[in-house]
């Protein structure tokens, strides 16, 4: 089973399109949800996916008939929201939140077909199903359940200081797997994200947050949310910056002039860099001109530096070690001399 996320005190993962929870040493399938959930308006297999989960007692925002002690649901497609129900025992779906409120029970619902099913009514009512950012739902969505929104689906606003760690709970790579992993994560792994600065990953005028970690000798890029400074952790796919950054394959691997997983093969030893915590970003520029960021870090010990250039989606191409010469001479036969001093 692939992990989905296990923050709290419910773990979520999902088999295919089954999507089980984990209570209390209980596993349980969820019932009446799919992963990837399509309906007649998703036809390309972007559906609804779960963000979080996590057992939740009543506020004083919702209806006094809401089912307490059980487990409460965050899924998204596409920006819409919606808050689920489940047994905490079984995973049966008892029903869902809707954007003033109200709990609405499987019964209830089911009562608003039959009764109202097709008319005007009906319509009206389903559209406050779902919490969407604009029209200012989403808002109410957060407020009711933030405990379980933020720090999977988001990272609240906080001021980062170069070379502390944090957690980073709900990072994911481009394909949406918790930590760039499909099983279960340490909280060491967790919470050894240590920040390193902002830069300009993909050219586009905008900076990062740069985090490392060397428990899993990966790399972040993070866009905190203008106005808010908050780190939305969906955005991770195609559209997104917010992500675990991909490993490559070294070119010079892939022609046969380097053999994988040798000391000559830079996506080995980046990724052994990143697990002795050897690595300090420095700086990013298009140096080549060729329209493609390329990122500077360089070895604590100061002995080399690691040019990774990047795709425009903030994902990265390859990178490629180089002597202070090599790195010197490369920036200075492109017009770049005064960023040595910068990288150095």
């Amino acid at each position: 089973m692939d992990l989905i996320e296990n923050k709290g005190d419910v773990a979520l993962y999902h088999y295919g399109s089954t999507i089980t929870a984990t209570y209390r040493n209980n596993d349980f399938n969820l019932v009446g949800i799919r992963w990837d959930q399509t309906g007649d308006a998703y036809q390309d297999g972007i559906g609804w996916r779960p963000i979080s989960a996590e057992i939740f007692n009543n506020s004083s925002g919702i209806s006094s008939d809401f089912p307490d002690g059980n487990i409460l649901l965050l899924w998204e497609n596409r920006g819409s929201w919606q808050a689920l129900s489940f047994s905490s025992e079984n995973g049966t779906l008892l029903g869902l939140t809707d954007i003033y409120g109200e709990f609405w029970s499987n019964l209830e619902i089911s009562n608003l077909e039959k009764d109202h099913g097709g008319t005007d009514y009906r319509d009206q009512i389903v559209e406050t199903f779902y919490f969407n950012e604009n029209d200012g739902s989403l808002e109410k969505m957060i407020s009711l359940f933030s405990d379980i929104y933020y720090g999977v689906a988001k990272e609240s606003s906080k001021e980062y200081s170069l070379s502390q760690e944090y957690e980073l709970g709900g990072i994911k790579d481009f394909d949406g797997n918790p930590h760039a992993n499909t099983g279960d994560i340490s909280a060491e792994a967790k919470q050894s994200y240590k920040y390193q600065g902002t830069l300009d990953v993909n050219n586009d005028g905008v900076k990062e947050a740069i985090f490392t970690n060397k428990e899993t000798g990966r790399w972040v890029t993070a866009r905190t949310e203008e106005g808010t400074g908050e780190i939305d952790y969906t955005d991770h796919g195609s559209d997104g910056i917010t992500r675990i950054v991909g490993i490559y394959e070294d070119p010079l691997v892939k022609s046969g002039d380097v053999i994988a997983g040798s000391a000559h093969d830079s996506q080995t030893r980046f990724q052994n860099d990143l697990l002795i915590d050897n690595l300090i970003v420095k700086t990013s520029g298009d140096y080549d001109g060729d329209g493609d960021q390329e990122v500077y870090w360089k070895t604590t010990d100061g002995t080399a530096y690691l040019r990774a250039l990047m795709h425009s989606d903030g994902n990265i191409q390859y990178a490629n070690y180089q002597s202070e010469e090599q790195m010197t001479a490369y920036l200075t036969a492109n017009g770049f001399s005064s960023t040595v001093s910068e990288i150095i």
